[in-house]
């Protein structure tokens, strides 16, 4: 177990390295995302990706070296804040940091074989010959001929007959359906598209675990605030869909542990041991009501003493500035009283109503 001393001492001389590397890594992943295997991946026409990639092979592969570089250095913040929360909780399972390691390069090494793998199915999708999309195509203007036959005839309205299915437009349009089609299916055929779809699946749910995981300690032992910590557990949650919105969270990580953040690091980087995020308090969190800077009623907050009406009270007679308590508080007087010398009590309901 290591002592405080040496907590400090360690996450002193690791901190920079691990912020540097956080904001290096999501920097270059999305410096290079357009270019890689990725960026192929989720844009669309296959047929003409294939293509532009055919024709620029060396461009594909430093992208998809730089992208695994960069999930690479993304461990780095991963293992650094893990180990911080571990160090300050013993409840942290610290067998998980096997995970944590891994499943960034299964990432960047799922993407550099995706590289490999799209580079095959470039070189086959050159060799699919003309005929085969020909043939696609003439199906598909069949298909639509067919199926206009069995609809009413459409109006002529002067200017001409409706338009057919063989129209240009829709040749055109057939050709690209029949194009990516054939390009999907050299893609599905290249012999690495297996190990490419194990490695990044295992990346992507190890990675989703690790940011959930190293999120929720590191807001119980005080690392992050509430809202970093709790916004970690989000985005790490929708990883597998919304893979980029979850680098803004490492932008901030780095950031932090840089010491580039306004207000500095939360106290339990300074302590060596959990110091637990201060709980929101107040009407709206349903705290116990408002509190002032040191930590008393707040002057402008809505406690204080009432009157049986529920009105805000301070508990002085009109007039005489004396403080009373409620058993000593005389019964109110009519203010047409001739009693001399009666104190002028009045409830301040009436008052309000009258003023």
């Amino acid at each position: 177990m290591l002592t405080k001393t040496q907590i400090l001492e360690r996450e002193r001389r690791g901190t920079m390295i691990a912020g540097i590397a956080a904001v290096a890594g999501v920097a270059l992943i999305l410096a290079s995302f357009g270019d890689s295997a990725a960026g192929v991946r989720a844009g669309t026409g296959l047929a003409e990706r294939l293509t532009e990639v055919d024709g620029e092979r060396g461009k594909l592969i430093v992208a998809s070296v730089v992208q695994l570089i960069g999930w690479a250095l993304l461990a780095v913040p991963l293992v650094f804040m893990f180990r911080a929360a571990a160090a300050r909780s013993g409840r942290v399972r610290s067998g998980l940091i096997g995970v944590i390691i891994a499943a960034p390069l299964f990432i960047g090494l799922g993407g550099l074989i995706s590289a490999g793998s799209i580079l095959q199915a470039a070189t086959d999708f050159k060799d699919v010959p003309a005929s085969t999309i020909s043939k696609c195509v003439e199906g598909k203007v069949k298909e639509a001929d067919e199926s206009d036959a069995g609809s009413a005839a459409k109006p002529d309205d002067g200017a001409g007959k409706g338009k057919s299915a063989s129209s240009p437009t829709d040749l055109e349009r057939y050709e690209e359906d029949c194009a990516d089609d054939a390009a999907q299916d050299a893609r599905s055929d290249a012999s690495l598209a297996p190990l490419e779809t194990g490695l990044g699946l295992a990346g992507l749910l190890g990675f989703t675990i690790s940011v959930v995981y190293v999120s929720l300690w590191s807001m119980r032992t005080g690392l992050l605030s509430r809202f970093w910590g709790s916004l970690g557990l989000a985005l790490g949650a929708v990883f597998v869909f919304f893979t980029l919105f979850t680098l803004v969270w490492f932008i901030y990580i780095g950031l932090l542990l840089a010491g580039w953040v306004p207000g500095g690091r939360p106290p339990a980087w300074a302590a060596g041991e959990a110091v637990e995020p201060p709980r929101p308090s107040g009407g709206l969190f349903g705290g116990q009501g408002s509190t002032g800077p040191d930590g008393g009623p707040d002057p402008d907050g809505d406690d204080g003493p009432v009157d049986e009406w529920g009105e805000p009270t301070d508990g002085v007679i009109e007039g005489t500035g004396d403080e009373l308590t409620p058993q000593e508080a005389p019964e109110p007087r009519s203010a047409d009283t001739d009693e001399p010398g009666a104190p002028r009590v009045e409830r301040r309901k009436r008052k309000k109503r009258n003023g």
